[in-house]
Order: structure tokens, then sequence, then C-alpha cells
């Protein structure tokens, strides 16, 4: 088979480890099978192997959910907030922080970012509920 990237004549079958890497932690997955370009190394995984590698995609990024979501109810409740609470401040419903919370949806990247500057710097929260009280 001809490589699609580069147009070498000839892909090489190999048996490698991947590392896989997402929020913090790493999975590594040995004896995957491919066939790979020897000149620019652009690679397909044979349909077991690529299984296993979506099959761990999937298990990182459940992981890392978990965790963001742990984190949330604990800089929530090290802030004194309950959910309402939490929700009027950050501008967003009771039923969405309840969701982040249980890892039953994603939080947005840029709420994850606000609370752990808010839990660095729990001055601000004040500041927060100022400026929702004038909207």
């Amino acid at each position: 088979m001809k490589c699609p990237a580069c147009g070498y004549p000839q892909m090489v079958e190999k048996t490698l480890d991947e590392t896989l890497s997402y929020g913090g932690r790493s999975l590594t997955l040995n004896a995957m099978r491919g066939d790979f370009c020897p000149n620019c190394g652009e690679g397909f995984w044979d349909e077991e192997s690529y299984g296993r590698y979506i099959e761990a995609q999937a298990d990182l990024l459940r992981a890392a959910k978990g965790d963001m979501s742990v984190d949330i109810r604990r800089i929530r409740k090290n802030l004194k907030l309950t959910q309402a609470e939490a929700g009027r401040a950050f501008g967003i419903g009771k039923v969405a922080f309840s969701r982040y919370e249980r890892g039953k949806t994603r939080p947005p990247a840029p709420l994850v970012k606000l609370l752990k500057l808010v839990q660095r710097h729990p001055d601000l929260l004040s500041e927060i509920r100022e400026s929702n009280a004038g909207n």
C-alpha cells in the first residue's frame, strides 16, 4: 500500500506501544498493530488496535470528566455556596451545576477556569456577585 500522506511506495507492518494523554492522565496501549510509512511516519492501526485506541480515548475522557466534577463540587463547597447560589453568581442555572458535579455534563472550560481562579482568590466572588447584581 502506498502512503497517502507522502506517496512513499510501501507501508510497513509494525507493532508499537502507543501512549495517550488527556487531562493530566496517561494510558499506554501495548502491542498496537498497524501499517506505517518508513518515510514520514504516517500510519493506520488495524481494526482490533483501532478499537482499543478509541475505547482508551473514551476512558481517558471519562476519567478527566469525573475529576472535573469532583473539583467543581469541592470548589463550590469551599466557597460555601449552594448550587443555586453558584448558578446565580456564575450566570448559569442550579440544574447545570448539579449536572456538572454529577459528571452528567461537561462544564464549559471558561467556567472551570473562573472557578479555579475564584478558588485561589475568594475575594473575587463578591466582585462577581456585584457585577451580576447590575444585570
